[in-house]
């Protein structure tokens, strides 16, 4: 009696300890999309780093968007295949991939599994002529998301001015496979349960069959094509008395087609450097435009200045829009300045030819947002904007507003050709104070202060400079940078061509494919894309 009573309380420890909650994230979820345009399906390739944090998995399921997918095969890292299930369970849809050994607390995984999935293009109802697809990769209630990586290739002949995307939700990058059009997203700190919709829509035509009708149009598209030697007998008759009674009718004369375009007007909403390429500043200037706007935000910070800049990024800034568990307080970084952190080198030199690709990005982004607006009246739109700019700093109050209104506008400010004799007939010889918390003046500190933490002001910083001088300083400053951004201009330069080449197609070869894609280097069109939505959830076990 007595040795069952000991023995009880350690088996009782036991269960507890073999009944450990599973606790895992996900180093790295990339997913890969190809629409397939012959049969409307789409190849599916999940890339997939899980980790165990706590207890112990042994297999791990990857949800998929509808049940009518069919198993391809499933590999890890090294190549070895992996023992892959079909799961139905009601509306839940997934690939279960079993481990050949269970994944204990601290170890990784990495794996691939590919899947066809039928049924995923749909008419586009709020894009006549448009077919479109929903798609959200697999979320885990359980654990984190630390990288979401997601790439689409459309079909053959599909091009990227023709295609839309959610509103909210722009592509981060243009790539291509095999000569065919590739849109990239990339997400970061997805939280548990945290769900992202993907959306595109494209032209009717590079689908040839397999698109999934509903409502009205499964009566055009499905019931009739299929039905219409019942119909025809009837309709004969209508159509008879029809063109009988048209024969009656009287002509009525014919009237020329008229011609009508309506402008949208103005474009408002555009950045200060996005105004940048409306106004003509050139290549070298737009990069000093998102320097400085990268040194306001505290993102980036110079290291040295001459003979070519060298920066460091501050890895604590939020990488971009909609990013979770980043700073509530930091302002997220715009596609473009994300571009110009992915051309710093290991060196903190900028590359010429991925920079030359940020301007390219830049010109795009802005000339799709120009399509069917008025072009002169927007550039004088913003023109004023900048002399307007210009009024605030000189009717501020005292040295201390102007220096305010002069940092809220710097960006505004510098897209005047004329600055450095604007400033100083703005600024005059009234006292500036130079504030230490400007990074964007100082370039850079040195250590121990990190770019999101103000210096100990110098005898320097206390000091304030004549208007006139401040602005010398501040024009010299653009003038060192434009020179100086690069190794070689000419290689920028001949980097910036007009248009991509276009290369020849071939078909994708899904085996082994990756997902690891480039930095951002270009823009979308946004719209309502009125389609079903597939997604599914994940789960380990």
């Amino acid at each position: 009696m007595i040795l069952l009573l000991v023995i009880m309380p350690l088996l009782s420890h036991s269960r507890v300890v073999y009944a450990q909650a599973i606790t895992f994230h996900l180093e790295h979820e990339w997913v890969k999309i190809w629409i397939n345009g012959d049969d409307g399906s789409i190849d599916l390739l999940y890339n997939i780093t899980l980790t165990c944090d706590s207890g112990q998995i042994n297999w791990i399921e990857v949800g998929q968007p509808t049940g009518d997918f069919t198993l391809g095969q499933a590999y890890d890292s090294a190549r070895n295949a992996l023992n892959i299930a079909k799961v139905i369970e009601g509306s839940y849809y997934a690939v279960r991939v079993n481990f050949g050994s269970p994944l204990r607390s601290g170890r990784s995984i990495s794996f691939n599994i590919i899947t066809n999935v039928k049924g995923m293009i749909y008419l586009d109802d709020a894009n006549p002529g448009n077919v479109g697809m929903l798609f959200i990769p697999a979320w885990w209630q359980g654990g984190s998301v630390r990288e979401l990586r997601l790439n689409m290739v459309f079909p053959e002949g599909v091009q990227q001015s023709a295609v839309k995307t959610l509103t909210g939700l722009p592509y981060d990058n243009v790539l291509s496979d095999g000569g065919k059009l590739v849109l990239y997203w990339q997400r970061s700190s997805l939280l548990p349960g945290a769900q992202i919709s993907f959306g595109v829509s494209f032209l009717k035509e590079y689908i040839k069959r397999g698109i999934h009708y509903t409502g009205l149009n499964w009566v055009l598209y499905d019931f009739l094509p299929r039905y219409w030697l019942v119909l025809l007998g009837g309709g004969l008759v209508v159509v008879f008395a029809s063109m009988t009674t048209i024969n009656y009718l009287k002509k009525h004369p014919y009237e020329k087609p008229r011609i009508k375009m309506e402008s949208l007007g103005i474009r408002r909403g555009l950045t200060a450097v996005e105004a940048s390429w409306l106004l003509g500043l050139g290549p070298q200037k737009i990069v000093v435009e998102i320097l400085y706007s990268l040194l306001k935000k505290h993102a980036i910070w110079v290291k040295e200045q001459k003979p070519v800049l060298k920066l460091t990024q501050d890895i604590e800034v939020k990488k971009g829009e909609g990013d979770e568990g980043s700073d509530a307080e930091a302002e997220p970084l715009r596609y473009y300045e994300l571009s110009l952190i992915c051309s710093i080198g290991e060196d903190g030199i900028l590359e010429e030819r991925s920079l030359a690709r940020t301007v390219m990005l830049l010109r795009d982004t802005v000339e799709e947002k120009m399509r069917g607006y008025h072009r002169e009246d927007t550039i004088n739109y913003y023109r004023k904007i900048v002399n307007d700019a210009w009024e605030q700093v000189r009717t501020a109050g005292t040295p201390e507003l102007a220096a305010k209104a002069f940092d809220e506008n710097l960006l505004w400010l510098i897209l005047d050709k004329d600055f450095k004799s604007r400033s100083s007939e703005v600024l005059g010889d009234r006292p500036f104070p130079i504030l230490p918390g400007w990074w964007w003046y100082w370039w850079r500190y040195p250590q121990p202060y990190p770019p999101t933490r103000a210096p100990i002001p110098s005898p320097e910083a206390k000091t304030p400079l004549p208007g006139a001088e401040f602005a010398d300083k501040v024009a010299s400053s653009l003038e060192n940078a434009a020179s100086g951004i690069v190794k070689n201009l000419e290689n920028f330069a001949n980097a910036i061509i007009p248009t991509a080449s276009k290369s020849v197609s071939q078909r994708p070869i899904r085996q082994g494919s990756s997902c690891a894609c480039a930095c951002v280097s270009c823009a979308c069109v946004c719209a309502c894309v009125s389609c079903a939505c597939a997604c599914a959830g994940g789960r380990v076990g």
